[in-house]
C-alpha cells in the first residue's frame, strides 16, 4: 500500500518509541497488527494531546469525576480522513472495514471463554476515567474491557512512578498527572516497602480469577491457540507493566499463576506487536 491509503496511529511519545507503553495505545497497536492493516505512527507529547485531538476535531471519549473532558490517546486517522478516538472503537472499525484481513478480533464462532469475567474491583471507586462503551457493537467485549481495566487500573500505582517520559517535557508531563491525581509531588507516586508489598499481593490475588480463564483451553490465549480482542485487551495492560515495572518485579510477575500472563504477553509480542 502507498502512503495515500495508510492509516495514521496517534501514540504517546516517550524515550522507548516506536514502542508503546500506555495500555490503550498498546491495545490499538496490537489490533492494527493483528488485522494486518498498514499504519504509521505519529507520536504526541502528553501535554499536547488535548490540542492535537481538538485540532483533528476528535472529542474526548471520557470525562473526569468533575465533568471535564479527559483527552487521551490513541487515535486512528483513516485514509478518508475520519478520526477514531478510542481503542475499542478502533477495534470495531478494523473488524468492520477489514473483515477478511488478518485474524478475527470478534470471531463469530467464539467459545466466549472469559467474556463473563468480573473484576474484584468492580465496585471500587477508581479516579482514572474508564470507558464503558455502552451501546456499542460487540458489547460483551466492551464489558470485558471495562472489568479488565478496573483490575489493572486499581493497581497501576505500581508502575505510575516509572512511566518513561521524555526529558525535555518531563516536568510538564508530570504536572499533567499530578493535576489528574490531585497530588502535589511526583514522589507521592512512589510506593515502597510494606505498602508496595501489600499492593503487589493485592494485585496477584485480584488477577487469580482472570488467570484461571487462561487455563480453560490451555492458552496462550483465552480460546487456546487463536487470539481475539479480549486477549489484546489484557495484552495492552501487560505491555504497560512489562515496560514500566522495575525489572526484578516484572520477572517475578511473569511467574504468577503458572506464568499464564507471561505466555500471553510473549505470544502477542512475537506474533502481532509491530513498532513503527
Amino acid at each position: 500500500m502507498t502512503d495515500s491509503n495508510t492509516h495514521i496511529f496517534y501514540d504517546i511519545s516517550s524515550p522507548i518509541e516506536p514502542r508503546s507503553y500506555a495500555p490503550n495505545p498498546s491495545k490499538g497497536r496490537l489490533a492494527l497488527s493483528f488485522k494486518g492493516v498498514p499504519f504509521k505512527t505519529t507520536f504526541v507529547e502528553i501535554p499536547d494531546i488535548s490540542k492535537v485531538r481538538k485540532g483533528l476535531d476528535c472529542p474526548a471519549t471520557r470525562k473526569f469525576d468533575d465533568g471535564s473532558d479527559y483527552y487521551t490517546l490513541p487515535m486512528l486517522q483513516t485514509p478518508s480522513g475520519e478520526v477514531i478516538g478510542d481503542s475499542f472503537d478502533i477495534a470495531n472499525y478494523l473488524e468492520d472495514t477489514f473483515p477478511d484481513s488478518g485474524g478475527r478480533l470478534f470471531p463469530k464462532d467464539s467459545t466466549r471463554t472469559g467474556l463473563d469475567y468480573e473484576s474484584p474491583q468492580k465496585d471500587t471507586t477508581i479516579l482514572i476515567p474508564i470507558t464503558t462503551n455502552e451501546g456499542k457493537k460487540n458489547q460483551d467485549y466492551a464489558r470485558f474491557n471495562w472489568h479488565v481495566d478496573a483490575t489493572f487500573t486499581h493497581h497501576v500505582i505500581l508502575v505510575a512512578y516509572y512511566m518513561p517520559f521524555n526529558p525535555a517535557t518531563r516536568e510538564a508531563t508530570q504536572a499533567v498527572f499530578l493535576k489528574r491525581a490531585k497530588m502535589d509531588s511526583w514522589e507521592q507516586f512512589k510506593v515502597e516497602g510494606d505498602m508496595r508489598e501489600g499492593i503487589k499481593a493485592s494485585f496477584k490475588q485480584s488477577l487469580a480469577s482472570l488467570a484461571q480463564l487462561y487455563t480453560v483451553n490451555n492458552g496462550p490465549y483465552l480460546e487456546g491457540n487463536e487470539a481475539n480482542y479480549a486477549d489484546i485487551i489484557v495484552g495492552g495492560w501487560l505491555n504497560m507493566f512489562a515496560e514500566c515495572m522495575p525489572a526484578e518485579e516484572w520477572k517475578d510477575f511473569r511467574t504468577w499463576h503458572g506464568g499464564v500472563f507471561a505466555q500471553l504477553h510473549d505470544a502477542l509480542h512475537e506474533s502481532y506487536y509491530v513498532c513503527k
